[in-house]
C-alpha cells in the first residue's frame, strides 16, 4: 500500500512538472482547460510577417536605386556581404538599423543611410494585431570594374 501511494505522489508531481514545462516552453500556444472533461487543448497563434510596401521586388529595385556606391571603396573595387538588422514597428517604421557584419565601414555607412531612409513597411501581426518585429538580412555588393556601378542583391528575409 506505501508502494502504491508513494508510487501516486511520485507520478502527480512529475504530472504537474511536465504541465508546468510545456506551458512555459511554448511562447506560441495558448493552453485552454476545459472543466467538464479536464483536457488541454492548444492553439497557435497566428502571425504574419512584415512586408515593404509593394513587396520583396520593390525593396530590391529601393535599394538598387538609391545604392550611391562610395568612391573611397569603387577605387578599392570592395565586394562581399554585409548583414543588416533593423526592427519594423507597429506602425510599419523603421528602427534600430544596425550592421552584424559589416564589410567596409563607407559601405556600411551607405547601407545604413538606405535602411534609415526606408519608407514605411507593412507591419507584422499577431492574431491580427501589428506587433514589433526584427528583420536581418544579407545584402551583397558588387563592384563592376568596367562602368563603376555596383549591384546589389538580397536575400528573401524570409528565406532564414
Amino acid at each position: 500500500m506505501r508502494k502504491l501511494a508513494l508510487l501516486f505522489i511520485l507520478l502527480s508531481a512529475f504530472d504537474v512538472a511536465f504541465a508546468q514545462s510545456d506551458a512555459d516552453s511554448s511562447s506560441n500556444s495558448v493552453s485552454v482547460s476545459n472543466a467538464k472533461n479536464d483536457s488541454i487543448t492548444q492553439t497557435e497563434d497566428v502571425i504574419t510577417q512584415p512586408e515593404f510596401k509593394g513587396g520583396i521586388e520593390k525593396m530590391y529595385k529601393y535599394i538598387s536605386d538609391n545604392f550611391e556606391y562610395p568612391e573611397e571603396a569603387k577605387r578599392r573595387s570592395v565586394n562581399g556581404k554585409i548583414e543588416v538588422e533593423f526592427t519594423v514597428e507597429k506602425s510599419g517604421d523603421i528602427t534600430y538599423v544596425g550592421i552584424l557584419k559589416g564589410l567596409d565601414y563607407s559601405i556600411d555607412d551607405e547601407v545604413l543611410r538606405l535602411l534609415k531612409a526606408m519608407p514605411r513597411w507593412t507591419p507584422a501581426t499577431k492574431n491580427g494585431v501589428p506587433v514589433r518585429y526584427r528583420v536581418s538580412m544579407p545584402i551583397t555588393i558588387r563592384a563592376s570594374r568596367k562602368s563603376q556601378k555596383s549591384s546589389i542583391d538580397l536575400q528573401d528575409y524570409r528565406d532564414q
